[in-house]
């Protein structure tokens, strides 16, 4: 039987529905390749001149691609590479390993639970799917993209911001959802205790829970998440998923060279 895949992540709005949005993909790339070893910072008149639009426009650019994280504003107005893509660059010298040494955990906690279990990465600015394994023998899944980004209310962001435990990153990161700030200090207290996060809002009806995995320094270097229907994610099958789910990031980080015994 062919198995059918259920997406949770829209790409909606990276479809083009007419050139002005390939345009804009198109110039995004092209103020990104105005860096290099000799030219560290950009200004909108450098941007504008560059693009051969108006300051405006090119103002507008480098503010978006800013709030995106692509960028980051110093105090004299120019910008710089931002945390997103200097958090990827780092994160594609050490992913291969990781990769490999969590692929088939994972791969064992998606057949045991019978739930899909994805492998997150923290870039800078917000989380990221890095790795998917979907229960063998269903006729239909659900599926995470990799590269999709982990929203900060996610199990995998509530994760990370509570074991990263700086300040500044989760102010950083609260900033970009201010209005859900109270229910992700919530989740990150309730991760304290219990020692894996939940969130319930990746789509209507669909949920995930996250525990961590640690490097040989002993911080947090991703997460190990099962997604499944929300219904699913109460009373006594949730705490045997959570226990495997912990279970599995405790031996990835084990072989990660992590020694120090995980505490709830």
């Amino acid at each position: 039987m062919a198995t059918s895949r259920l997406s949770l992540m829209t790409d909606a709005a990276l479809r083009p529905e007419n050139g002005e949005r390939l345009q804009v993909v198109a110039r995004t790339a092209h103020i990104l390749r105005m860096f290099d070893a000799e030219k560290a910072d950009l200004r909108i008149s450098d941007v504008a001149e560059e693009l051969r639009i108006g300051r405006t426009s090119a103002h507008r650019y480098l503010q978006s691609m800013a709030a995106e994280g692509f960028l980051h504003q110093v105090g004299d107005g120019s910008y710089r590479l931002g945390p997103l893509l200097v958090g990827l660059g780092a994160t594609m010298l050490s992913s291969t390993r990781l990769i490999e040494t969590a692929e088939p955990f994972l791969s064992q906690l998606a057949e045991a639970s019978g739930e899909t279990a994805v492998l997150g990465i923290w870039t800078g600015a917000n989380a990221i799917a890095l790795l998917c394994k979907e229960p063998p023998g269903r006729p239909v899944n659900m599926t995470v993209r990799i590269g999709s980004a982990l929203l900060v209310d996610s199990a995998q962001g509530i994760c990370f911001l509570t074991y990263l435990d700086d300040e500044a990153t989760t102010a950083r990161a609260l900033r970009t959802t201010e209005h859900k700030r109270d229910s992700v200090l919530a989740g990150i207290n309730e991760t304290r205790k219990r020692g894996y996060s939940f969130s319930g809002t990746v789509v209507p009806g669909v949920g995930a829970i996250a525990a961590a995995v640690f490097g040989s320094t002993g911080s947090i270097v991703a997460t190990v998440a099962i997604v499944a229907a929300l219904e699913t994610l109460h009373g006594p099958r949730l705490d045997v998923m959570a226990q495997s789910m912990r279970a599995t990031a405790a031996a990835v980080s084990r072989q990660l060279g992590f020694t120090r015994q995980e505490t709830a």
